[in-house]
């Protein structure tokens, strides 16, 4: 017997009616009493039924078989699942005063306003005047909630995570920073260049880690100056600035500064590369350029000095001669030629020298140009300096030729032409046209000179040559890949 709120005696009996979720379980583990709604919503389930065929214990999973398995689990806090009721129940057991039968006390274990009406019940299913149901609702609320706050941090920890290891692979330094210059991100790369722990690192001012003092006040007003405008002058672009170590050591660094929204906050992402070896090769390379350029000069110097020694010489010669006076003159004429064109050279070596330029050079000791006798015409066209030496030395040998036994001594015409032709593999053609009424000889022979028409250009530009007399004079003619004269595209 018992005292209900109106102070009456109650009964096991009446506990059907006060507590909605009830069931009173005699010592044969049969029903003797049943709650108003497990009876509306718990199928087939009745007094006299037996309360294993009904319920199942699952935490603590166990099997109920007699009624001391009952007792021994009373008073602590079950999960119990009922037979046609779509949610499990949450409760307890009590034991009543004469230990005669113990009494299930549960309510739904509803997670959610979906899971209520799913279960098809109804806030009018529990207990207005019992706090049990009430309580396990809260327990319940606390357990979700701390549930989804566990899911929650596991879930940012994971992001967390990832993220680091994405920015730990970058092979530039990254450093985020928060609208007030803080550091909240430092990646692996970022310790190695500048000399912080990323834990030390979080947190701090970022002008007192990375930037050096030259500089701070010029970082602070950009970061001002974004605040209030949302603009800034290195946003989005790659400049070259100073960075500082931990030690405060100063070195080169490219920058480039992107800004970002995170959860309605500004941030920014600096991706850093430490530019020290990079400007270390350029020194080396520009010091390799200027001591090469150095050498040419002084080998340049040298050899215009061998050239006018030899020329005295040969002129001197020349002067002295009793016997041989033509071929000495005409010696004089060949260096005199290679030494205007390496002048040329030496002025012009980085672009080449233009063909025209060339041509008249090597003319010149032997005819006067810019008459009707002597044609010089091609498209404009820069020859490399190796090219440079090897034509000359054909046309010196032509124009020596001409000046003795052709056109130049024979009062004719010399016609010097270049062309290109071809799209896929354009081919330089250079053509040497003679025509005079002199003597001429009946086949081609001769010693160096004509060696060197020959095989000079097979063997250094990798083209073909074709010599031959005509009636009215003679043609010398060569085929020479486009790239191996020139590299400009004169296809075009």
């Amino acid at each position: 017997m018992s005292a209900g709120p109106d102070g009456q005696a109650l009964s096991l009996s009446d506990l059907g009616n006060l507590l909605p979720w009830c069931v009173v379980v005699g010592q044969g583990l049969r029903i003797e009493n049943l709650g108003h709604r497990f009876a509306r919503h718990v199928s087939g389930i009745k007094v006299g039924s037996c309360f294993g065929d009904h319920f199942k214990l699952l935490r603590p999973a166990q099997q109920i078989t007699s009624y001391d398995d009952l007792v021994a689990i009373a008073g602590r806090l079950l999960v119990v699942e009922a037979k046609g009721l779509a949610v499990p129940l949450r409760g307890t057991i009590m034991q009543s005063k004469d230990q005669k039968r113990c009494i299930f006390e549960a309510s739904p274990l509803i997670r959610s306003q979906a899971e209520l009406g799913k279960a098809g019940l109804a806030i009018q299913d529990f207990s207005l005047h019992d706090p049990l149901p009430d309580l396990l609702l809260a327990l319940q609320a606390r357990d979700e909630a701390i549930r989804e706050a566990e899911d929650s941090s596991h879930r940012q920890q994971e992001s967390r995570g990832r993220l680091k290891s994405i920015l730990d692979s970058a092979l530039d330094a990254m450093i985020t920073i928060d609208l007030q210059g803080k550091v909240v991100e430092f990646n692996d790369v970022a310790s190695v260049v500048f000399g912080y722990e990323r834990d030390y690192a979080l947190g701090r001012e970022l002008s007192e880690l990375i930037i050096p003092p030259s500089l701070r006040a010029q970082h602070m007003a950009g970061m001002e100056h974004f605040r209030k405008t949302g603009e800034g002058p290195i946003l989005r672009q790659r400049i070259e600035i100073q960075g500082m170590r931990s030690d405060g050591s100063e070195f080169p660094v490219a920058l480039a500064v992107i800004p970002f929204d995170y959860a309605d906050q500004k941030y920014f992402t600096a991706t850093l590369r430490d530019l020290t070896v990079e400007h270390a090769q350029r020194a080396a390379i520009d010091e390799a350029a200027r001591q090469e350029q150095l050498l040419n000069r002084e080998l340049d110097h040298r050899v215009k000095n061998m050239l006018a020694q030899i020329l005295v010489l040969c002129r001197h010669a020349e002067g002295n001669a009793t016997v041989d006076r033509d071929v000495v003159a005409s010696l004089s004429a060949r260096v005199m030629s290679f030494s205007t064109v390496h002048e040329l050279l030496s002025r012009e070596r980085a672009t080449g020298i233009e063909l025209n330029e060339l041509v008249r050079v090597c003319l010149s000791p032997y005819a006067l140009l810019d008459t009707a006798s002597v044609t010089i015409e091609g498209p404009l066209c820069r020859v490399s300096p190796k090219a440079a030496m090897t034509l000359a030395m054909v046309l010196n040998e032509l124009a020596t030729n001409a000046s003795k036994h052709g056109a130049l001594a024979h009062q004719g015409t010399l016609q010097v032409t270049w062309t290109v032709e071809g799209d896929d593999e354009p081919l330089f053609s250079l053509q040497w046209r003679e025509s005079h009424d002199g003597e001429k000889p009946e086949e081609l022979t001769g010693g160096f000179g004509l060696q060197v028409l020959q095989a000079v250009v097979p063997h250094e530009l990798k083209g073909t040559v074709s010599l031959k007399m005509l009636s009215d004079g003679l043609e010398y003619t060569a085929s020479i890949p486009l790239d191996q004269v020139t590299q400009e595209d004169l296809s075009k």
